[in-house]
């Protein structure tokens, strides 16, 4: 169980099963990786850093430091965190109306699985390919700017901007305070 307060004054907590405040962000090619190793990895295992065909754990998620993001449902930030006892945040992303690109060229892909999705779909389907997962969880994309500080959501179908989250504030373990 763990708690997060939020810039705008309210509490996220994973004490529910699943959480609504608790998301799992992993770039395309952390997915495509990870699909290549074993393109039979169920969600469950993805998300547990289980290797099934190699009976070990495996990091799927390929950054300097193991974290873990949070959604504040009142505000709508999302919050990187450390993921690590007493960890710190380190980037806070705030919805904006950020100017849209004319492409998406040089941007990445980032998947974005909100636990009460992950979890549902394996309460259905407790074997579910993460490739089924995403094929059924992809009408919306979403890409991050080239230097990180800008996201946006995207209608698949329409390719219209349904959301824009801007770089509000961020923390280097090599800075200080």
């Amino acid at each position: 169980m763990a708690r997060l307060g939020c810039r705008c004054g309210a509490t996220m907590g994973t004490t529910d099963c699943p959480s609504p405040y608790s998301l799992e962000i992993f770039y395309d090619s952390e997915i495509r990786n990870a699909l290549i190793n074993d393109p039979g990895i169920t969600v469950h295992n993805f998300l547990l850093g289980w290797d099934e065909k190699h009976e070990c754990q495996r990091e799927y998620m390929d950054r300097n430091e193991s974290v873990d993001y949070w959604y504040c449902l009142e505000c709508h930030r999302v919050y990187e965190v450390q993921a690590i006892r007493s960890g710190r945040w380190l980037r806070v992303y705030n919805r904006s109306g950020a100017d849209v690109p004319v492409s998406f060229d040089g941007w990445k892909q980032i998947w974005v699985m909100p636990e009460t999705a992950t979890y549902a779909a394996t309460e259905v389907a407790p074997e579910i390919s993460l490739s089924d997962y995403l094929r059924q969880h992809d009408s919306v994309l979403y890409y991050l700017s080239p230097d990180e500080t800008v996201a946006h959501v995207v209608d698949k179908a329409s390719s219209q901007i349904l959301l824009s989250y801007v770089l509000e504030d961020f923390w280097s373990p090599s800075a200080k305070g």
